[in-house]
């Protein structure tokens, strides 16, 4: 075509980029966890600079990661558009809910039959989370450290920790900054940290009913888990409906992920493990 160039980007051509980039990402793992000192680890292994800390400022010193016991996993799960489930799992035994969690994480996929396959992936999730690439992650990895022996879904552990460099396009590869199947809002869309109560109050999502961050400890102590499952639920739900917000318009609807107003009607189903 007489004056076609090729480094012009017209409004269609943009929107057919979009299309041929986005097309693969219908499965969705919108998660957060909650978590309370482990008191045992930190006497056990008496690191002198932890224990500085934790005398000069007391419980205002956060941890660092892998001291911090997960005692709350919500996961908002969405395939295709319309498979949605909302669950949250509650334990005073880690082991369980970090065994759930790779459980729903497995779950997240799709699967497909291939000859004597008994089922090949066919769609990865893309996680969705508030500064999960710097705490949850993080901590579900370390914490899964102590019970490798005993969880049930390593293959789709080690499916999380690839790398492969030739699968670039088709292949999660969730562990890289970079990786498009993990979506950490305030970094990655925002590019930097961010509270989602903060960001909730800029797009006018009500978040938080059920108390704060710096209360899930006195909950636990005080065997109120039920407490603490609902406040990590209303964080999942919010940090869903912002994703929401800014897909329809900031993103121009690019990823096929349920509408605002679909999401606010959700009601967590509420587990103890």
């Amino acid at each position: 075509m007489e004056g076609y160039r090729d480094d012009l980007w017209e409004k269609e051509k943009i929107i057919k980029k979009r299309e041929d980039l986005y097309k693969r990402f219908k499965n969705f793992f919108v998660f957060d966890i909650e978590t309370v000192p482990d008191s045992r680890m930190i006497d056990g292994i008496s690191d002198p600079k932890v224990l500085k800390k934790i005398e000069e400022e007391g419980d205002d010193y956060f941890l660092p990661n892998h001291y911090h016991r997960v005692v709350t996993v919500s996961i908002l799960c969405v395939k295709n558009l319309k498979d949605i489930t909302f669950k949250t799992f509650i334990s005073e035994n880690e082991f369980k809910l970090l065994n759930q969690f790779w459980k729903e994480f497995k779950k997240a996929h799709s699967f497909v039959k291939t000859g004597n396959s008994k089922g090949a992936v066919s769609i990865f999730p893309v996680l969705i989370t508030i500064n999960g690439k710097s705490f949850d992650m993080p901590v579900i990895k370390l914490r899964s450290l102590k019970y490798a022996q005993d969880l049930d879904e390593k293959f789709f552990i080690s499916i999380y920790l690839d790398r492969f460099d030739k699968w670039e396009n088709s292949y999660p590869r969730y562990t890289l900054f970079h990786t498009q199947y993990h979506i950490d809002i305030p970094v990655d869309i925002f590019g930097r940290k961010i509270s989602l109560k903060d960001m909730c109050y800029l797009c006018g999502i009500p978040v938080k009913t059920e108390g704060e961050g710096n209360l899930v400890k006195e909950y636990f102590m005080n065997g109120e888990l039920e407490k603490i499952g609902r406040y990590c639920s209303e964080d999942v739900k919010a940090t869903a409906m912002l994703f929401s917000y800014i897909n329809t318009h900031f993103l121009q609807n690019s990823y096929l992920f349920p509408k605002i107003e679909d999401i606010s009607d959700l009601n967590p189903q509420i587990k103890v493990l």
